[in-house]
């Protein structure tokens, strides 16, 4: 049976997610006159001079009329495109949810298949001992010795380190809202792009060379798995049958703050967060090492995985016509001329 602090968490951390988009689409709506017609740039026009400003995503439209739609079906169209011009972070929060539910999705299928495979998992084995002994040939095999050390003289931080390593989905998310609201369009596509590339990566070096984690390790190699014990601040959404345990390679965890804070570093309009942002890699490094998680080496790699991503997002926008049909299926679409004097047009 779950604790209550465990079936407090399963509500909490959903709820924290609901509320941050709820927050960025209202920070971000666009306040259009109430006379507004279906044309984007009447529309883009009639707004304050502070939405002409900010980034946008898709500035959707109705799509063609189709023969025989009735006045009740204009009026709803009209209505919905209205309401996806008022908060456009709306489709911010699609593209999110299509990002991270099909990398999830991806992972669970995987992990079903390979559930009760004893040879996947030797062969994970292995893998995380080849690592083990590579990194003692480096001079990097340090995550035991700082795990102990730790455990034996800061046993309060462990808890934290646990709570930092639940978090980046939550500060992944709150990044999003930030770098929406101040990035210039053209960056926070590539950026968008460049962190959905990120999962591609990272899926393909996980099923293809599949590594368990120093924690799941037998114990004669010493490593505590601190992430499932009470003070490890799992929950249901973190640990159940679905998840991708063998995947310690590459750490996406600390390939996603390295390229979270980079970002930041480089694009972000405030010098005190430009300061701190180099703190939550830093952060996250100490986090999967002490915990057990990951190696030094799946750092290494994870840290390579957004450099990867960066260069070749642009493969993503082969789905613009998939996103068309899915918007045409709603009665609407995204317009084609990015040439007019309205914002650009956040697309895939």
């Amino acid at each position: 049976m779950a604790s209550p602090i465990s079936s407090m968490k399963n509500v909490v951390e959903p709820a924290f997610i609901v509320f941050a988009f709820t927050v960025g689409a209202l920070i971000n709506r666009r306040r259009c006159r109430a006379d507004c017609d279906d044309d984007v740039g009447s529309c883009e026009r009639g707004g304050s001079e502070d939405s002409l400003s900010r980034p946008t995503s898709p500035l959707l439209k109705p799509a063609a009329r189709a023969a025989g739609s009735t006045p009740a079906d204009r009026v709803e169209r009209k209505l919905l495109v209205r309401f996806f011009r008022t908060f456009p972070f709306l489709a911010e929060i699609w593209y999110w949810n299509l990002t991270y539910w099909v990398y999830q999705l991806l992972r669970a299928f995987s992990a079903r298949m390979i559930a009760g495979n004893e040879a996947v998992f030797d062969r994970a084995r292995a893998h995380a001992i080849s690592i083990l002994r590579l990194e003692h040939l480096l001079g990097l095999d340090v995550e035991l010795a700082v795990q102990r050390r730790i455990l034996a003289e800061l046993p309060w931080l462990m808890p934290v380190l646990a709570k930092v390593y639940y978090s980046h989905i939550s500060l992944g998310i709150c990044f999003i809202i930030y770098a929406y609201s101040t990035f210039p369009p053209s960056t926070f596509q590539r950026v968008r792009r460049t962190i959905a590339m990120d999962n591609v990566v990272a899926f393909v070096i996980v099923t293809s060379w599949r590594c368990m984690p120093p924690r799941l390790l037998p114990a004669e190699y010493g490593f505590v798995d601190v992430l499932h014990s009470p003070q490890g601040g799992g929950n249901a959404w973190t640990h159940n049958k679905f998840q991708l345990t063998i995947a310690a390679m590459p750490s996406l965890h600390c390939g996603t703050a390295l390229f979270l804070a980079w970002c930041v570093c480089r694009f972000s309009p405030h010098r005190p967060l430009r300061m701190v942002a180099p703190l939550w890699p830093a952060a996250m490094l100490l986090t999967i090492v002490a915990t057990a998680n990951h190696f030094i080496l799946d750092a290494v790699v994870g840290a390579m995985v957004p450099v990867i991503g960066w260069r070749y997002n642009h493969a993503l926008l082969r789905l613009k016509p998939l996103q068309n049909r899915v918007l045409e299926k709603l009665g609407l679409r995204v317009p084609d001329d990015e040439r007019s004097p309205t914002p650009v047009p956040k697309e895939w």
